[in-house]
């Protein structure tokens, strides 16, 4: 989430949550909106919630939650690499917008990943990713879709990226997730699908760190 450090600083806990959710819900407005006035429409990607769509919605989501296994232990094991910048990223949860929200409650944190990964897929994934694709298609008709496609990919993976400007580490892994997420949806061709591998990595990292946290705390108040 790219809120600002020095809003989140003067915020309360429950402030910092109405914030977020307003933040990353604001991001699914814009991509219906844009999808609407520019296309593509990134709604077309989404089982609509009907009887004969129910197997493609439970099968999103089942993939979804599968497909966030291997970035969470990717990601914890990137963790416990003796590097600088990684050090970097761990001292984050004593200060600024992260340690604010390891304040949260579990549930807290579980609405706004959940807000998070519905927002942030939609308009980079579910909207510009395929408005990329559609426009350079345009200008190079000549080139295979699936080649603008995986173009589109990238760009848009750097742009969600600088999305999160934290350090910049967490920018690559940022662009690199993105990468994953955009694989997930052109393979499956159900944004439900990155929506929910997104929103279950954001809830385990927060839920994971807040528990490591509270456990550090705990062992130096003995």
């Amino acid at each position: 989430m790219s809120i600002d450090e020095s809003e989140t600083q003067e915020q309360s806990p429950d402030e910092l949550f109405l914030t977020a959710v307003l933040f990353e819900s604001a991001l699914a407005v814009i991509a219906i909106v844009l999808g609407w006035a520019l296309g593509p429409s990134a709604r077309d990607l989404v089982p609509e919630l009907h009887a004969d769509q129910i197997w493609p919605i439970l099968t999103g989501l089942g993939q979804g939650l599968l497909a966030a296994v291997p970035i969470v232990i990717v990601i914890e094991l990137i963790r416990h690499i003796p590097w600088e910048p990684i050090r970097e990223l761990e001292r984050l949860t004593e200060q600024g917008m992260v340690k604010s929200l390891l304040e949260l409650t579990p549930w807290e944190l579980i609405v706004i990943s959940i807000c998070a990964g519905i927002g942030e897929e939609l308009l980079f994934r579910g909207w510009m990713m395929y408005w990329l694709a559609d426009g350079m298609k345009l200008v190079a008709p000549e080139v295979p879709s699936q080649s603008l496609l995986m173009i589109a990919l990238v760009v848009s993976s750097l742009v969600f990226g600088f999305f999160h400007p934290i350090t910049r580490l967490y920018v690559v892994l940022a662009a690199l997730m993105g990468v994953y997420f955009g694989l997930l949806v052109i393979w499956t061709g159900n944004l439900l699908v990155p929506i929910t591998a997104h929103a279950a990595y954001d809830a385990a990292q927060l839920l994971l760190t807040k528990r490591e946290v509270q456990h550090e705390n705990g062992a130096a108040e003995e």
